[in-house]
């Protein structure tokens, strides 16, 4: 039996009843949070028929055509009575709650804080709004980025659309102010075209959330997929090749893309997955017929995962011989973003916390070189791009060494044991690559050293040619990132230092590196300038206080 209030079922009488209950939240004898519980369970179906809705069934939670049902693999009972709403063309139509079906239960939509708050951060990236990824996540952060999306996109209903956007997370909305209906709606028509609007900015908001989710999932599908068909690709003999374990296939779960245009698209559209959200997880491209067409093929296939370990992306190595780059990384997104991420992390997270040594190499198989022959040290990829700040801040939130109150740059100062070692390729822009990350790791309160290879190598070469041994013996012959840094900027300077400008010129470029490195460093390389420069103690310091001060006033 039906537990429907009954309504008239003709269109006039509709409109007059939504029109009725509209007035009411215009007068006040209905409070507006009731208007946006309701909009936050049936806002889909537009303002008027989310009043339509409340009215006919108040407990209403999910309500969906018989279409609609049957698509999500349940029925509408038999001899349940719709409600009833208007279709855009003025017609009446029949809807049910999920109360009134049968069928298996729906997937839960509830999401932990963290959670939601990468959703949230991800979606209002893509809606050009700056967000800071790394930033804490603290007990008001998803509301603030809730209301900064709503003021972004509806400045005069700012709270509401916050409101709908928490809801749709499926998160707790704590009490926000919204302001009287009399005071920004002088009639019934006025509070209609609001609501619509309302319900429109928070739209863009959570089906850029459903975007990111969908697109999550293809990325998860496409890793199942990959894994797969490894097996029975050359990518398990490839591995052999360079000296990596039958076990490496499964410890660090690569997999192979066929030499396909459509093997994972036509795969991903039979399992359901929209093409949009193939194409936003950046798995596939649109040719210009618009069919959809894989982005890696024939390749070895390596998982980038994101700081909650969601795979956010791929790189793609191809075979030995072929024609096309070597590398192939998923396109530039609002969940990929490579600045921000680094090989591996999420794999050697255990390593770290146990005190393995962390290495930063270039490449996928640079991380797997490393990682297999010394398990003393765990080793991340930056997947070619210079280390970023946020790749430090990613890997000190899972590396015990570093301890501390954040620093300039959100990086920790004070540490014990070993700090960060730099194993770049052993070419010049291998070094000049690791000049760079200095600029970055300077302010890293542990030691920093770098690992210089012969020309033209790199981890994995020497791997596969000279054995795990060879590759333990590099990894001990670590020097000082510092004193390259220190050591280059004197060369740059102050040539080969036969005048006293050049000596004067080499101090002043020293003591500009080493006015930007964390304190632990200071007391070496003062002294290491003073010798190389035959300068006192007192002198370099002095040169070190001007530099110094000159950043600061700069700054």
């Amino acid at each position: 039996m039906s537990t429907a209030t009954p309504v008239p079922q003709a269109a006039d009488t509709l409109q007059g009843v939504a029109e009725q209950e509209t007035s009411r939240l215009l007068t006040g004898s209905r409070p507006w949070t009731w208007w946006l519980e309701q909009a936050a369970r049936h806002g889909r179906h537009g303002f008027c028929n989310t009043v339509l809705i409340a009215a006919q069934r108040p407990a209403a939670t999910d309500v969906r055509s018989p279409e609609e049902w049957r698509a999500a693999g349940r029925r509408v009972k038999s001899g349940e009575r719709g409600i009833r709403i208007l279709a855009p063309d003025g017609r009446r139509r029949a809807v049910f709650d999920i109360s009134q079906t049968s069928g298996p239960p729906p997937r839960p939509q509830q999401a932990s804080p963290q959670a939601a708050v990468a959703r949230l951060r991800i979606a209002a990236d893509s809606l050009g709004l700056q967000v800071d990824h790394d930033a804490p996540v603290g007990p008001d952060t998803l509301t603030a980025l809730a209301l900064r999306l709503g003021h972004r996109l509806l400045p005069a209903h700012t709270t509401s659309v916050a409101y709908l956007v928490l809801a749709h997370l499926g998160v707790p909305v704590p009490p926000l102010v919204y302001p009287r209906v009399r005071a920004w709606a002088a009639d019934a028509a006025a509070v209609a075209a609001a609501g619509e609007r309302i319900l429109r900015a928070a739209r863009v908001v959570t089906g850029r959330l459903d975007l990111v989710e969908a697109a999550r999932e293809c990325l998860a599908a496409a890793h199942a997929f990959f894994r797969a068909r490894a097996p029975g690709s050359w990518v398990p003999a490839h591995l052999a090749e360079r000296g990596l374990g039958p076990d490496a296939l499964e410890r660090w779960q690569i997999g192979y893309a066929p030499a396909s245009w459509r093997a994972l698209t036509g795969h991903l559209l039979s399992s359901g997955h929209r093409p949009e959200a193939i194409v936003a997880a950046g798995l596939a491209r649109r040719g210009r017929n618009g069919a959809l067409y894989d982005l890696f093929r024939d390749r070895a296939m390596f998982a980038i995962r994101d700081g909650d370990g969601a795979i956010a992306g791929f790189i793609g190595r191809l075979r030995e011989g072929a024609a096309g780059p070597k590398y192939l990384n998923s396109p530039e997104s609002p969940l990929f973003r490579k600045g921000r991420l680094l090989y591996g992390l999420q794999e050697v997270r255990g390593r770290l916390e146990a005190g393995a040594r962390p290495v930063l190499v270039e490449g996928p198989f640079d991380a797997l070189a490393v990682n297999t022959a010394s398990p003393a040290h765990a080793a991340v990829a930056t997947c070619g791009s210079a280390v970023t700040q946020a790749q430090v801040r990613a890997l000190l939130k899972v590396w015990p060494r570093v301890s501390g109150p954040p620093a300039a740059g959100g990086l920790r100062q004070g540490a014990d044991g070993p700090g960060v070692l730099v194993m770049p390729d052993g070419d010049a822009a291998g070094r000049a690559a690791a000049l760079r990350a200095w600029e970055v790791l300077a302010k890293v309160g542990a030691p920093v050293d770098a690992v210089l290879l012969a020309e033209g190598g790199d981890p994995a070469d020497v791997l596969r040619r000279r054995g795990p041994a060879a590759l333990r013996g590099a990894l001990a012959s670590a020097h000082p990132l510092a004193d390259l840094a220190v050591d280059a900027a004197v060369a740059r300077a102050g040539g080969a230092l036969h005048s006293p400008e050049d000596r004067v010129a080499a101090l002043r470029a020293a003591a500009a590196v080493i006015a930007g490195m964390a304190p632990v460093h200071v007391a070496r390389q003062v002294g290491r300038v003073a010798a190389r420069l035959d300068l006192d103690h007192a002198t370099v310091t002095s040169a070190l206080v001007e530099a110094v001060t000159g950043a600061t006033e700069a700054g």
